[in-house]
């Protein structure tokens, strides 16, 4: 007898299914429904006709494998990649780029819905300036005893080979070429996440300006191995590259481990949105160079204040622009090196009225506000894509700032901290703008600005 509660599917595995999609996933994956059970095909559009070979059930859901499109919905078009449909780090290159940034927009709009239970209404998406080429950091996981380097297939560990990626920074594949020969030509081994043995295990490289930084991250105390390399990358970029040797020996997932050795090339500074900046490996800076100059832009314009804490402050890029529209700013950094880069980057470009604070948000925001100065006040909040902790969200509602804008790259955490920072009922939103960080992949930056109520007296002008 089935258990009470527990449905039959209506497909079973490698059944071939036709279905007409009506709706799309946060992934991207088109929804298509047989009665009441879900079925989710990536790679299908809404509004299209398709054909899916059934790889996996569950009771209430069930998933697809696209294997032809019968009726194609007006937004599809050709992927630029030829790797596309086998490679896991773009979801969204068969869908057109107007419908992407309009799926982006309902996904904000659509996370507010489910985890704040809030109709709002989101800005149109902010298209990047650039859809290829795009990235300035690429992270490659290097794999074999004949080593490849590649990304993930989608949902697996398992490399997908990669001679060149058309949304990383153009030239990748040169640097890619330049490093897998380097391995073969002396015989050094990809990493092996099974037996936890091998030598190198990720190629991670960031251009900013005119300015690269290549880093060989390396399983253990292999560094005399690769230290040769920089003869390949001044070849490739002069003077212009920095190479470190990252070691990792950990077993999670975590790309850089903690030690890194500057190798060779340059560390000198390169400029970016007006600010000379070094490059190091473990430096933050979003990768959509395009879009992260109007998103910082818009963040800096709606904090303007006298005093402007920003929280979640990184090597304190974003403080150095707050600090262009503010009588002082307060930069709150848990990470102590991201502070120690952070200060040299306000001397280096003459940043006077930035104080860097070191430590937990939930501990040191308090001191933060309390040395804020008289006249108006912003609070910037830039958390991971957790969010933040209730702490730091009581933290800045006890502390009333005129404004807060919080900068997210996931829409539900994002949801969810809005709605608790209204709950006292003192604050109303008053932008959400989406902003395309991260064209061909389902992955939205948001800038959410939520301002104090007028009270009901002021109006009324009693």
């Amino acid at each position: 007898m089935k258990p009470k509660g527990l449905q039959t599917a209506p497909v079973g595995k490698n059944d071939v299914i036709e279905a007409e999609i009506d709706g799309i996933g946060y992934e991207g994956e088109g929804i298509a429904h047989i009665g009441g059970y879900t079925v989710f095909i990536a790679h299908a559009l809404p509004g299209e006709k398709v054909r899916a070979k059934i790889i996996f059930v569950k009771p209430t859901f069930a998933v697809g494998r696209l294997e032809s499109v019968l009726a194609p919905s007006p937004d599809r078009v050709e992927p630029f990649c030829k790797i596309y449909y086998k490679c896991g780090g773009c979801v969204l290159q068969h869908m057109s780029y107007k419908a992407q940034c309009e799926f982006k927009r309902n996904a904000v709009k659509d996370a507010f819905a489910k985890n704040a239970r809030m109709d709002v209404a989101p800005d149109r998406t902010v298209a990047s300036p650039f859809i290829k080429n795009y990235r300035n950091k690429m992270s490659l996981p290097v794999r074999g005893g004949f080593p490849e380097a590649g990304f993930f297939a989608a949902g697996t560990h398992r490399i997908v080979p990669t001679e060149y990626c058309p949304i990383q920074f153009e030239g990748n594949g040169e640097l890619i070429a330049a490093f897998i020969g380097f391995l073969r030509k002396n015989g050094i081994s990809g990493y092996n996440e099974t037996a936890r043995d091998g030598i190198v295990r990720h190629l991670t490289a960031r251009r900013l300006g005119d300015m690269i930084t290549v880093t060989a991250v390396v399983n253990g105390g292999y560094k005399r191995l690769l230290m040769p390399f920089d003869k390949e990358l001044e070849k490739l970029y002069g003077d212009k590259y920095a190479y470190y040797i990252n070691e990792n020996t950990s077993t999670g997932n975590r790309i850089l481990g903690e030690k890194t050795e500057f190798i060779g090339g340059s560390r000198r500074k390169t400029c970016c949105d007006g600010l000379e900046v070094s490059v190091h490996p473990h430096s933050f800076f979003q990768v959509n160079d395009g879009i992260r100059a109007l998103l910082y832009s818009e963040a800096a314009k709606e904090a303007r204040a006298d005093n402007v804490i920003d929280a979640y402050s990184g090597a304190g890029f974003l403080s150095a622009l707050l600090a262009k529209e503010a009588e002082k700013v307060t930069a709150v950094e848990i990470e102590p090196r991201a502070v120690e880069d952070a200060r040299e980057l306000l001397a280096a470009n003459g940043v006077k009225n930035v104080e860097t604070l070191c430590g937990d948000c939930a501990e040191v925001l308090p001191r933060a506000i309390g040395s804020a100065k008289n006249g108006t006040t912003s609070i910037v909040l830039d958390p991971p894509r957790a969010g933040c902790s209730r702490k730091v969200l009581d933290t800045v509602i006890n502390a009333a700032p005129d404004k807060i804008a919080y900068i997210s790259c996931n829409p539900a955490t994002l949801a969810r901290d809005a709605a608790l920072l209204m709950e006292n009922g003192k604050y109303k939103i008053s932008r959400i703008t989406p902003f395309d960080m991260f064209p061909q992949t389902a992955n939205v930056e948001t800038l959410v600005v939520l301002s104090k109520k007028i009270p009901d007296i002021q109006i009324n002008g009693i």
